[in-house]
């Protein structure tokens, strides 16, 4: 659920590639834009000094490029206009440009080297999925200069993307060897070393990137996703909540500590996390999704169906969406509308056993002893390992009156699970059927002696030893069934008998 995927940070240059592809002959630009000639002024001696011109576009510049870095692409020269053309002529790869101002703006330009051309046309195809193109302009930008490390590491993303594990964490750490403290090899090489299950240095890795990098949002949202993987919940939200304070607009960030503090039984905390995830990004089929799971299980039935809809409305295959929204609408009693859900979730997932058993549980109610029962067999073909499966089974098939066939069914489920109270009392009810008291006695008894509470039981308990004739056995039970029921109107009828027989039982 959480996996951070390595294509994330080829996103932001995809529309490059077109004008790179249009302007061959062009160079590459770099550009920061402020809004005063002193700003501009800070800047460009920063710059000066040593400081990266991508660094200071993604922390400075108003321009959208800022979040590339800066880079706008290859441009030629010629096409520009003449205040560009007057700042960057004779300006060599690497070299700032004098201070531009165009209407109330002030733009500092820098032109790119070709291997960074190479590196930046590699990023874009990537973000576009072009992996194959994207590998061999990393491959030129490197022939170029093979000391480039963030063309290492786009490399090893896009050999990470295909699936080239090996290549691409060999990449990231030759990006390490040439300069041990990029932050962002030792967050990618984390991803790759996670997808390849070395959890332990993945974590290694994005603790180091932090090291380097203390407001490395994703760095820090990568551990908390192996941290909450690992169980280890309150590290994974303060990971989370480390991210969110660097980056407040992180939408998968407010989604997975939504999802940490779900986990914790924290429902308010992360209904709020996952509307926060939907306020950024509405889109976020999953953040409804949970949210209904969510406000399910605050009681909000009609407001959880409205965001498993709305999942939907997104995404018609999403499974897990079609099953909740079964169980929601089950629980509303709309079984023809439920039934329907289930099978959507089939269809999407034929294997999904799950939903079979539930389909199986919502035409039993309607009285569909047969479609229920082929459901439930289908669900167990899929996964026979699954004891509530064995267990519905044999609720329908003692309701078919095939007693024998139930009996398998419930002792085959207690194979699976022992402790499974439910199993023991209605195995103990279809023994009883089949005039086999004494073992019936047994798993009623097993049935209290997992749960000592279980009312049914204990009704069930006394009804046996009674016709066993064990009147203490029998009036103990009552007496104790009496005390455990609520005094609800399903209840009425086993009190009311209940009574009846204990005021006999108890008669000198």
């Amino acid at each position: 659920m959480r996996r951070v995927l390595l294509c994330l940070p080829f996103l932001t240059l995809s529309i490059v590639v077109s004008v790179m592809a249009q302007q061959p002959a062009g160079v590459g630009v770099r550009l920061i834009v402020v809004k005063t000639e002193e700003e501009a002024a800070g800047l460009r001696n920063r710059l000066q000094a040593g400081e990266r011109f991508q660094d200071l576009a993604n922390k400075y510049s108003i321009d959208a490029s800022a979040s590339a870095g800066g880079y706008v692409g290859i441009m030629v020269i010629g096409d520009l206009r003449k205040e560009f053309q007057d700042a960057l002529a004779g300006l060599r790869p690497g070299q700032v440009s004098p201070i531009v101002k165009i209407g109330e703006k002030y733009v500092l330009l820098q032109v790119v080297s070709e291997a960074e051309a190479h590196y930046y046309l590699g990023y874009a195809l990537a973000g576009q999925g072009k992996l194959d193109e994207a590998v061999g302009e990393f491959l030129n930008a490197l022939r170029i200069d093979p000391e480039y490390a963030e063309a290492h590491t786009g490399l090893g993303n896009a050999w990470g993307l295909q699936g080239k594990l090996d290549e691409a964490i060999a990449e990231q750490r030759e990006a390490l060897r040439i300069n041990p403290q990029y932050a962002e090899a030792h967050n990618y090489l984390g991803i790759a070393l996670l997808e390849q299950g070395n959890v332990d240095e993945a974590i290694a890795e994005y603790r180091e990137a932090i090291r380097i990098n203390s407001n490395y949002d994703e760095a820090h949202y990568n551990l908390g996703n192996v941290l909450d993987d690992q169980g280890k919940l309150v590290e994974a939200v303060g990971e989370y909540r480390e991210a969110l304070r660097i980056n407040p607009s992180y939408d998968a960030a407010h989604y997975n500590l939504g999802v940490a503090l779900k986990h914790q039984g924290m429902l308010d905390e992360a209904v709020r996390e996952y509307r926060e995830a939907l306020r950024i990004n509405p889109s976020l089929a999953a953040a409804h999704n949970n949210l209904g799971v969510a406000l399910l299980e605050q009681g909000k039935l009609d407001e959880a169906i409205a965001e498993y809809r709305e999942t939907l409305r997104i995404n018609p295959n999403y499974e897990e969406a079609h099953y909740n929204l079964g169980v929601a609408l089950k629980e509303q009693g709309k079984l023809d509308e439920a039934i329907r859900e289930y099978r959507e979730t089939l269809r999407v997932n034929p294997h999904g056993a799950k939903a079979y058993n539930n389909l199986g549980a919502a035409l039993l109610e309607q009285g569909k002893l047969d479609e229920a029962i082929a459901e439930y067999r289908e669900g167990l073909r899929i996964n026979p390992n699954y004891a509530i499966f064995h267990y519905d089974l044999g609720v329908a098939l003692k309701d078919q009156g095939k007693l024998d066939e139930a009996v398998k069914e419930y002792r085959e489920a207690l194979s699976l699970n022992p402790n499974y109270p439910e199993a023991h009392n209605n195995l103990g009810i279809a023994l009883k059927d089949q005039g086999k008291l004494d073992e019936a006695i047994v798993e009623y008894r097993e049935a209290l002696r997992i749960n000592p509470s279980f009312a049914l039981v204990r009704y069930n308990l006394g009804e046996a030893l009674r016709q066993q004739g064990d009147r203490t056995g029998a009036a103990r039970e009552f007496r104790d069934f009496l005390r455990l029921p609520p005094s609800s109107p399903e209840w009425k009828e086993k009190i009311e008998r209940a009574r009846s027989i204990l005021a006999e039982l108890e008669k000198p």
